[in-house]
This record gives structure tokens, sequence and C-alpha cells, in this order.
């Protein structure tokens, strides 16, 4: 044999190949049918030994085990490597680092403060088998939240499934990029001003009802907000009273208990597998409130069909007075072609109810706390607002954009407490952040609470300071330093609608009441994580009617 024939890249008869893999280091791999060989093994080892048909069939099972726990490791190389290099938390065989998101709400969110303060972001965390890469710095936040290969939800989301379906929110890449297509005219501007009369109207019922409240010392402002945001939505979204600040609402009832259960799925290790929590009594209660919800959704749906379609035949015109909502819109929309089915219009009325409901109450109630934690804070508003309305005027279109004090409160709130303190994306393509590569099957995790608190972005950041967001001050930062609503093509898609509704709230009961709060100091506020970022002990505050 030559020297040309000890050389596998040149002999074409031994039956190997040569790669190189990404760091640029040689690779060989062995291309040979495991199987056959494991096939002549055993009728060898059957003729010669003796063994019974229960002995090979262990020794065949052992094998293929052993075979498909190697290329199953093999395949997630890239994983590892990705994993280890960077410094992160102790991950132990099997379980990762889950032992240190063991225990409550509070110690959940407070688990993940602490890891990336302690180790440089980004942070690889091993949660089971599933790498998570911890970031922080807004650079790395424009990387993922813009990159085709990281436009999916986490996992995490599918146990919303159940309630909301696959809607915006929650869909699968394709499924969002058609539906945000045809959903975006919905949320068109001029569609967005014709609500601000319903907020107005809601506003002042929620105005109306605190006034039971005065008097009587502290109390939680959120199930106050959370009745007023549930009105607002069911009338602009659906076109339906539910009259959930005057009433006992069975629709509040449901939502909140189906939320109460997705919450619990999400952070119970036991309750996240399928076959497990089937048998378990939430599964049942789930069951119930979702068909009550969906019935309720899905009965409107087809009566605004309808009605629509009504309309058609009997000529109706554009110029007809009616109450514009988005499920309309969205029926209009789908009209031709039939783009949206029934079931995907309560899908998407579903997801918009169950978001935007919850998001609004929670940080409409954080506004009026910090005002009532920062009197000097709360006394600029209060001018502000008589200075565009006056003492006794409801809130117009016109008067949104003079509200310039107002909105840097609101904005300096969400950076204190935003409603998704974190969310994942799903990385299907490996992408390069500025210190690491992020590999394809791994999740990032934008911890937007520690980015909003990062004092090298905001200096002294529990201090409560609107003027952080004058433009000029704003003018310094990255853009994507200040993310409540997500950031990139799969942002939040109500962010108009949301901050629109927070002034006209805001504006119509500060104009009415003076608040107070036994709160003294934010770093005094301990917070859980829910559907959106609570505290402990509940929104405090007291209320006392204005002379």
């Amino acid at each position: 044999m030559s020297e040309d024939d000890d050389d596998p890249r040149e002999n074409p008869r031994i039956n190997t190949k040569f790669t190189r893999n990404i760091s640029g280091e040689a690779e060989m791999q062995m291309k040979f049918d495991w199987y056959k060989v494991l096939g002549s093994c055993l009728v060898i080892h059957a003729m010669f030994l003796e063994v019974t048909v229960y002995q090979v069939l262990v020794i065949a099972s052992l094998i293929t085990l052993s075979a498909w726990f190697v290329q199953f490791h093999w395949r997630r190389r890239k994983l590892y490597r990705a994993g280890y290099q960077r410094k992160g938390p102790l991950a132990l065989p099997f379980i990762g680092s889950a032992l240190y998101f063991a225990g409550s709400t509070k110690d959940i969110l407070q688990s993940v403060i602490s890891i990336v303060n302690e180790y440089e972001p980004p942070v690889p965390v091993w949660i089971g088998n599933r790498l998570n890469i911890c970031i922080v710095d807004p650079k790395d936040m424009e990387i993922i939240l813009n990159h085709p290969h990281s436009i999916g939800k986490d996992l995490v989301y599918r146990f919303s499934n159940s309630t909301v379906g696959t809607g915006i929110f929650t869909a699968p890449v394709e499924k969002w990029k058609r539906n945000r297509k045809l959903i975006n005219p919905a949320f068109n501007q001029k569609i967005l001003d014709g609500f601000v009369e319903v907020f107005a109207e809601q506003a002042s019922v929620l105005a109306d009802q605190l006034k039971r409240e005065v008097g009587r010392g502290i109390f939680d402002v959120f199930d106050y907000a959370s009745r007023c945001a549930v009105d607002i939505i069911c009338e602009t979204e659906m076109g339906v009273s539910v009259n959930a600040q005057v009433s006992d609402s069975e629709y509040l009832k449901w939502a909140n208990r189906a939320m109460h259960i997705m919450f619990k799925r999400m952070f119970n290790i036991a309750l996240s597998f399928d076959f497990i929590f089937k048998w378990h009594p939430l599964a049942k209660d789930l069951e119930e409130v979702n068909g009550k919800i969906h019935k309720f959704t899905g009965g409107v749906v087809r009566q605004k069909r309808e009605a629509h379609r009504r309309r058609l035949r009997e000529g109706y015109v554009d110029g007809a007075p009616r109450r514009n909502n988005l499920l309309q819109q969205l029926i209009e929309l789908s009209e031709d072609g039939e783009t949206f089915t029934d079931e995907e219009l309560r899908m998407e009325v579903d997801t918009f109810m169950m978001a935007g409901s919850d998001t609004t109450a929670s940080v409409s109630s954080y506004i009026l706390l910090m005002l009532a934690m920062f009197p000097d804070v709360q006394e600029k508003v209060y001018e502000e607002v008589m200075d565009v309305l006056g003492p006794d005027r409801p809130c117009d279109v016109k008067d949104l954009g003079r509200f310039v004090y107002l909105e840097r409160v609101m904005r300096e709130t969400m950076r204190l407490f935003p409603p998704g303190s974190v969310f994942g994306r799903n990385v299907t393509g490996d992408i390069q952040l500025e210190k690491c590569m992020v590999p394809a099957g791994s999740t990032v995790l934008c911890v937007i609470f520690a980015l909003h608190r990062n004092p090298d972005i905001y200096p002294d950041p529990l201090r409560f300071d609107p003027d952080r967001f004058a433009p000029e001050a704003k003018s310094k930062r990255h853009s994507y330093s200040w993310l409540p609503f997500s950031a990139g093509p799969r942002n939040c898609i109500g962010i108009k609608y949301a901050l629109m509704v927070l002034k006209v709230l805001i504006a119509t009961v500060v104009r009415r009441y003076r608040f107070s709060s036994d709160y003294t100091d934010i770093s005094k506020i301990d917070f859980k994580v829910d559907v959106t970022l609570k505290p402990i002990m509940g929104h405090r505050v007291a209320v006392e009617l204005r002379e």
C-alpha cells in the first residue's frame, strides 16, 4: 500500500468523510449503518453463546438506548458549547439550574434578578435540558427583537392556548405574520380616536366608584382599575357592555380564574406536563371557565358578523350613526374572501381581552400609586390636567397630546414597573451578539425589569423622576433602553391604544381626588411574578376629594 493509500481523504475505499465545524476544527464523521452492525452482533451472540430471546432483547434495548443517548447529545453539542462559553449559575444533571427558581412567585423574580446581577450578561441558565440566555443590554435587545431567527414566542406561552388559542400574541410565526398584517389597519389612529369617548365615559364611572373609598383609609386600587379596564376593552373591542364596574361581572370572574390557572402552570414544573395536569382538579376548572369565555366571545363574534352581513344586504350606508369597535373592523376586513373564520376572530378577541385588561389595570394602578407616593409629582399632573381640561370638561381626543408631563409620569412608572418583567423568544438559527453566540434551539430571556433599573442607563434607578423622559434626556439613551411594550416587528400592537387609555383614566380621576399611600420608598415594594408584575401587598392608596 502506498503512502497515498494511508490517507482516508484520498482513498475512496475507506468510507469516511471530513467536515469542518464553525470553530474551524476538523471532525471525522464515520458513515455506517449502526443498526446493521447491531443486528449482526446479536445474531452471532445468539448462535455461539446459546442465550435466550429475552437476553437478546435486553441487550438490543440497552445498545439502542445507548446509541440514541449518544446521538441526542451529539446533535446538541452546539448548545452545550454555547452554554458553557460564559459563566452562569450551577447546572446539575437533568434539572439544570431549576432549583434556583423553586419557591414562591416572589422568589422566582428575585432569582432572575440575582442571576443577571451576579454574572455578567448574557448569562446562560439551564432549566432541565433547555438552554436559556438572559440578556439585559439594549444592544442585545435590539438584535434579538429584530432578528428573523427570534420572532417566535417561548414555549411557556403554550399554556395560554387553551384559553386564547393562537391569537396574535401567541401565534406561530407564519400565522402571526399573516394576522398582524391583516389586523394592523384596525389599529389606525382614526379608529383609535373614535374610542376616546368610551375611555372618558368609563373613566368617569371609575371616578364615581372611587368615591366609596373616601375616608376609609388604605385600599388596593387594582380591583377598581381592573373592572374599568374590562369595561373599556369589552366596549371598544367587541362593542358590548358587561358593566363590570357597577355589577358583579361574570366575565371578569372567568377571565381572572383562567389567567390564574394559566400562570400556575407556567411556574409549577409538575403541572407543566399535560399528562399530569389533565388529572389535576384545576384542569376541569380551566375547561369549565374556558367554555364559558369561548361561548360568550364566540357568540358576540357570530352576532356581529351576522349583523354586518344583514346591513350589507339591506344597503347599509357608512354614514349611519354607530360606535365602531375592533371586532367590527376585523369583520369588515374579513368579508373579502373570508379572511378570518369565526374561530380565528374569537381567538383574536380573547387575546386582546386577556392581554389588554390585565396590562391596562396594572399600569394604571402603578401610576396612581406613584402619584400617591410623590405628592409634588401629583400636583404637577393635577395642574397640567386643570390647564388642559378645566374643572369639569371630559377628555377629548385633541387633549391627549397636551398631557406632556403626564406622559412622562406614565413612562417613568412603566420603567420602574414594566407589565412584562421578563419575556422569552425561541431561537431557530444562530444569532451573534456582541459578547457571545446564541445557538439555534435555545431561548433568549429578555429581562426588562433589570434593563429598566440598570444604573448605567438610569442613574439612581430607584428614584422616581419623570424628567428622565424629557426629549433631551431620552435622546442620550439607546432607543431599546425602555421596552414595556417590547419592540421590533413583534412588539405590542396596542401601544397607542394603551397610552391613550392611560391618559384619559389618570386625567379623569386625578382631577377629582388627591391620592396618598403608606408606601414611602420604592425599594420597599416587593413583587411577585403574575400575568403582569404585581406588588405583593397590592397597590395601596387612599383617596380624598379635592376641594
